[in-house]
């Protein structure tokens, strides 16, 4: 995808035209903001693996990125309208399991090459203008794929 980038902005520029993504760029390093119109939910690997088949079986496929390390993957979601928290109760049940709901104004790194010991993408999204599946969607993949069982949760 980035063999015709030669540089970080050349990246991210490809980013902003191919997806629609409002990438920054900040020291070479691709970003996105969370905020009125993007939200995103870390989970471990394995419960990513888990949603991502979920998500794909519903044809929906959702962007998300892989941590350097293989260890954690962020959805990314579209902010609902009106907006409304994540009940309290349902954000420590899910951090039971290792998933985290970033504030608004968190970073969430992008891409900004093929490399695989980099970020990349466990999902690309879909070229064209963004569209990204409602928070509400993401959250219950992620929830039915926890009653299912996973073992990657942490200790």
């Amino acid at each position: 995808m980035f063999e015709s980038c030669c540089s970080p902005h050349e990246s991210a520029h490809l980013l902003r035209a191919r997806y629609g993504l409002p990438v920054k760029l900040f020291a070479d390093r691709l970003y996105l903001t969370t905020g009125p119109d993007l939200e995103a939910i870390v989970v471990p690997r394995t419960l990513g693996e888990q949603v991502r088949a979920r998500l794909a079986y519903l044809s929906q496929p959702t962007p998300a990125v892989v941590d350097p390390r293989n260890r954690h993957w962020t959805f990314l979601t579209a902010r609902p309208t009106p907006h409304h928290a994540v009940p309290q109760p349902l954000q420590r049940r899910l951090g039971h399991h290792g998933v985290t709901l970033p504030q608004p104004g968190s970073r969430v790194m992008l891409p900004r090459s093929d490399d695989t010991l980099g970020w990349r993408w466990a999902c690309e999204p879909t070229p064209g203008d963004l569209h990204l599946p409602h928070r509400a969607l993401v959250l219950g993949a992620i929830r039915l794929a926890i009653l299912e069982g996973t073992d990657d949760v942490p200790a």
